[in-house]
């Protein structure tokens, strides 16, 4: 797509934040000065991927002259030897601009501490640290343990010594790791002081029973 190559009498950089990268460029030069001389010449600055053959759709930056009342301002000044002609860019999207990216699932650890599911506090002693102070409220306000160190979708279920259903708390597929629980059954009351025992289970991990207690 490009006339044969032959030299040039400069070099096109990128600054990188890895320091300056060398640049393909396509010069047009009608009158073979070596400069960009006349509004019909142009230098089009190329980027491509290593290693693939350079097309016109590489195009990326295009240089031209504004010879706009150009008699105004005088004659052409040449480059000379050693000049460098640097460009900051500043400019908002445009339309035409093109974007590419790529995006990878995210993933978790079978549990979020590496090691076996936890009842934080154990045992829970009438309150615990990380509970909301209550505000402008009547009674004592949200009470609350937390399991830890689940796996993502992570099932707990929770019950007494006698062996009935307290609770049943499911992970909501977030990456922490843990599940809150504000110490109500599921008929929405508050359970009883005693001991507790717990069963964790989750796709792809062993299950997990352990216990806690709730003093009040």
């Amino acid at each position: 797509p490009f006339r044969p190559a032959k030299p040039a009498k400069f070099h096109v950089y990128a600054l990188t934040d890895s320091g300056e990268t060398q640049l393909d460029f396509a010069f047009t030069d009608g009158d073979n000065d070596g400069t960009l001389s006349t509004g019909t010449e142009r230098i089009d600055v190329l980027t491509r991927p290593v290693g693939a053959t350079l097309s016109t759709s590489d195009i990326t930056w295009r240089l031209e002259l504004d010879l706009t009342d150009q008699a105004s301002r005088g004659p052409l000044v040449p480059p000379g030897a050693g000049d460098v002609w640097r460009l900051r860019l500043r400019v908002p999207f445009e339309a035409g601009d093109r974007f590419q990216f790529t995006t990878v699932g995210e993933t978790a650890a079978a549990t979020a501490a590496g090691g076996e599911p936890y009842v934080v506090p154990n045992p829970y002693l009438g309150a615990a640290s990380f509970e909301p102070a209550p505000f402008n409220i009547k009674g004592r306000g949200e009470r609350r343990i937390e399991f830890r160190g689940l796996a993502l979708g992570a099932t707990v279920r929770v019950y007494n010594v006698h062996g009935d259903l307290v609770q049943t708390l499911r992970q909501d597929g977030s990456f922490d790791g843990f599940l809150a629980w504000n110490l109500r059954s599921k008929d929405n009351l508050d359970v009883a002081p005693g001991l507790y025992v717990y069963r964790v289970e989750a796709p792809g991990v062993p299950g997990f029973t352990g216990k806690f207690a709730v003093v009040k």
